[in-house]
């Protein structure tokens, strides 16, 4: 009988390979999806339990490279999170009349992966979305277009491409898949606590047409950003990175689903073709090569990687880095999130009503004082001051 892991990451694999559809992902309380068996059904066949990432450990890529990567298109890289690598790769597989999934929002801003089929759609899977995405039996609907010989291009999380690939027990020469640095996966109660939050304080309790977590109005670097709400044209929000309250938290660790403490899916190598992410650190250690703009660090795993990303030169500017240089400030690469103590009785209390005050209250706003020293020093300047200008009168 299969037994849920505790670090289940919700990848959806064993609902998508169940033969007799008794599996449903199901919210725990805190809005994450987990898998419930209807055991009456179950034929006890293990195959779930075979596709089970968290049991199983994928196959891994051996030879990595590291890349410092912008998109020639200003227009496309403004509109992405970082370097506009993505856009590139997603026109790369629609050119060859294939299709792109990736991460999106419904009207209610509800993170669910979806198809694309066309360019004009693809600014539905741009920027970054803090919250954990549905799935549902999308891993069924892509071997189903995959045994039709069309190409692929999924995008998601290191769970959710690590689910993917178990699922689909072998390797297809038409899926490309991308993952990317990933901190964690937010609670999907929290990520809606905030957008309610954030609306009846500027807003009147009316919700956002439009929301961008990761905003370059104000740059790119990662102190300039800024989380961008969207109410109509002549009413726009914008937060600092560093001021706004779900970003705390998130970077925080007190709203993370528990596996995220035990990422199986950490590392430099990984079962993808590529790991998309932020290059933080680019203007120290290549300044020449930062404008501030936005610059992707992209990690290539395997051979149809290096293949595609050849093919692409003439669309991009890259400079390949060492690898240790491609994640020394990004260790969510690498590292685990370790959860904040509270983090339990914080998903449990959050509501629109008390974000502000529960965020506050573990994460408090630190008043910057101003060393002693400086304090001494000033005040020693001034008393020679007034003691030459005394001699002088």
């Amino acid at each position: 009988m299969f037994t849920v892991p505790f670090n289940c990451t919700g990848c959806h694999a064993c609902v998508n390979i169940c033969p007799k559809n008794c599996i449903s992902m199901e919210d725990n309380g805190e809005e994450f999806l987990y898998p419930l068996i209807d055991m009456d059904k179950c034929i006890d066949c293990g195959q779930c339990e075979s596709v089970c990432p968290v049991i199983n450990e994928p196959e891994l890529s051996r030879q990595t490279l590291a890349f410092a990567i912008k998109s020639r298109n200003d227009s496309e890289r403004n509109k992405s999170t970082s370097g506009g690598i993505f856009p590139i790769f997603a026109k790369y597989i629609l050119n060859q009349g294939g299709i792109v999934l990736g991460a999106a929002y419904d009207e209610n801003f509800v993170v669910y992966h979806t198809f694309v089929e066309n360019k004009e759609q693809l600014c539905l899977l741009q920027g970054a979305k803090y919250s954990q995405s549905k799935l549902d039996d999308l891993f069924l609907k892509i071997k189903e277009i995959l045994q039709t010989g069309r190409k692929v291009l999924f995008s998601g999380t290191p769970c959710q491409c690590t689910g993917l690939k178990k699922y689909l027990g072998k390797e297809y020469d038409d899926l490309v898949t991308t993952d990317l640095i990933c901190h964690g996966v937010p609670s999907p109660k929290v990520w809606q606590a905030y957008i309610d939050y954030r609306s009846q304080k500027e807003n009147s309790g009316q919700r956002p047409t439009q929301i961008n977590m990761r905003s370059k109005e104000s740059g790119w670097s990662r102190y300039g950003y800024s989380t961008e709400f969207v109410y109509s044209p002549d009413h726009i929000t914008r937060t600092k990175n560093g001021q706004d309250l779900f970003m705390k938290a998130f970077i925080g660790n007190i709203c993370l689903r528990n596996s995220c403490s035990d990422c199986k899916a950490k590392g430099v190598e990984r079962c993808t073709d590529f790991t998309l992410g932020d290059y933080w650190g680019i203007w120290n250690q290549h300044p020449e090569f930062d404008d501030n703009k936005g610059t992707s660090v992209v990690f290539v795993h395997t051979e149809k990687g290096r293949q595609i990303l050849n093919e692409l030169q003439d669309q991009i500017d890259s400079l390949q880095v060492s690898l240790e240089d491609a994640y020394k400030e990004n260790v969510s690469m690498v590292n685990s999130s370790k959860p904040h103590e509270a983090r339990d009785e914080f998903i449990k209390q959050v509501t629109a009503d008390d974000f502000e005050e529960l965020v506050n209250q573990y994460f408090p706003t630190v008043e910057v004082k101003k060393p002693r020293v400086m304090q001494r020093l000033k005040e020693k300047i001034r008393r020679i001051l007034l003691f030459n200008i005394g001699r002088l009168i």
